[in-house]
């Protein structure tokens, strides 16, 4: 398993033949704000010419007047992975007791955010702990809403196995089915690279194999590690804009936390002095300043870059960021990437663990983008299994609805789906079938 672990951590090389504003523009807009600060530090400190700006930074206090104060708190500490967690769930409108499952939860996890006790075990400390009585069907459904809700994508699992899937689906990854059996059954031989033996075994091409093998490494098999003392930082703070409407008008006002440089105005005149320099000196700065101007440049790229972004999935998830995933549509990195004529890539890159904050709190870009499902309505996957779950919650208790009369029922709003599929969708949902809800009566 080591082999794996280690084989994901590894970087991807850069292909030769780019020029350097392009693998520093690859680079930064890979970088949320947090770590876009520590580059910026860091030039700070080996470059003697480049300096700080000054500027006040945008703050809660600069947002539209309207905004929930208890959607953001603004650290001066940096959070740990526990504090994190818990300050997303302070965001969430659920129930209190269901709350309550999820705070055993989420103490429940070790520093690489793996739930280190089983189901039976948070049962006992919610007995111990609490006067309400819980079964082992909602703490399974309190975990799986964990796994789907919260950030860092990944966390929650019980193994590595499940991790590495559920980033994947959070990617919106394609044949999921496959990828899943593969995982599950044979991790080890993935990362062994023994294609041949997996290709034997699935009927897969090489092709598709190593596609599923860069795909893995590219995700985080420890995602509470970046946590830790050496990598934590104020994810708290660490979202890329304020996104709001204000009569009906897009507003979004960028979040720049990380420090801001300038090249230094007495280096830029000592460096036009050529008499006074010897070539040595000369060539240092020179050297100097184009790397900072090359990074000032290339910053300025890379928000311009985020702000058109984030603005066109804005505009077309209106109704999600007004209403919520009942109104997300069907949407994919090609159709952003396509718009911006950009390549897939740099939409990847930019909405990986990237945050917006919105009057419905802290949305990860990932959420943005959904599958389509057949419809005359040009539905998303999302959107129907929360229409799914809301058809089920207003059935006839007495009568509770099968998944052929689901099935029927979504037909006559335009969505045209296979009974396996609503079967498929109810059981993410953690949904029991007509029959045990019947007898649940």
């Amino acid at each position: 398993m080591n082999k794996i672990t280690n084989k994901i951590s590894v970087v991807t090389k850069q292909r030769t033949g780019l020029s350097p504003q392009s693998k520093l523009f690859i680079k930064l807009i890979s970088l949320g704000n947090f770590k876009l600060d520590k580059l910026i530090s860091s030039e700070l400190e080996e470059n003697p010419c480049v300096e700080e700006v000054i500027s006040s930074v945008i703050s809660k206090n600069d947002f539209n007047p309207n905004y929930d104060e208890n959607l953001i708190q603004i650290e001066n500490e940096p959070l740990t992975l526990t504090e994190y967690l818990v300050e997303q769930l302070r965001t969430m409108k659920i129930d209190k007791n269901y709350k309550k499952i999820i705070e055993v939860i989420i103490f429940s996890i070790n520093d690489s955010g793996y739930l280190r006790l089983e189901n039976k075990e948070i049962l006992d400390l919610l007995k111990k702990n609490t006067k309400n009585n819980y079964s082992n069907i909602q703490i399974e459904e309190a975990i799986n809403f964990c796994q789907e809700k919260f950030d860092p994508p990944g966390i929650f699992a019980r193994n590595l196995s499940e991790c590495l899937l559920l980033q994947l689906r959070f990617n919106n990854s394609e044949n999921m089915v496959l990828k899943e059996k593969i995982i599950l059954n044979d991790i080890e031989m993935l990362g062994n690279s023994e294609f041949k033996k997996l290709s034997a075994k699935y009927g897969l091409s090489h092709e598709f194999l190593n596609s599923l093998f860069e795909e893995i490494k590219n995700l985080n098999p420890k995602p509470g590690e970046q946590f830790d003392d050496k990598n934590i930082g104020s994810y708290s703070n660490d979202y890329e804009a304020y996104v709001y409407f204000d009569n009906g008008k897009l507003i979004y006002q960028p979040n720049k936390v990380y420090k801001e440089i300038k090249i230094s105005e007495y280096y830029q005149k000592l460096l036009e002095d050529k008499s006074s320099l010897s070539k040595e000196v000369h060539d240092f700065l020179d050297t100097k300043i184009s790397n900072a101007s090359l990074l000032i440049k290339t910053i300025r790229e890379r928000n311009l870059m985020y702000e058109k972004t984030i603005k066109l999935l804005c505009e077309i998830q209106t109704k999600f960021l007004k209403h919520g995933n009942k109104y997300l549509k069907p949407l994919k990195l090609s159709d952003i990437s396509s718009k911006l004529n950009v390549h897939e890539s740099t939409i990847s890159r930019i909405t990986s663990n990237k945050y917006i904050l919105t009057k419905r709190g802290i949305i990860n870009l990932k959420e943005f983008f959904s599958n389509k499902i057949d419809s005359d309505n040009d539905e998303s996957s999302v959107s129907i299994r929360f229409l799914i779950e809301e058809i089920i919650e207003n059935e006839d208790s007495l009568n509770p609805l099968s998944d052929e009369n689901i099935k029927e029922i979504l037909k006559t709003k335009g969505i045209n789906i296979a009974r396996r599929t609503i079967a498929k969708y109810r059981n993410l949902l953690k949904i029991p079938s007509s029959s045990s809800r019947r007898k649940a009566q």
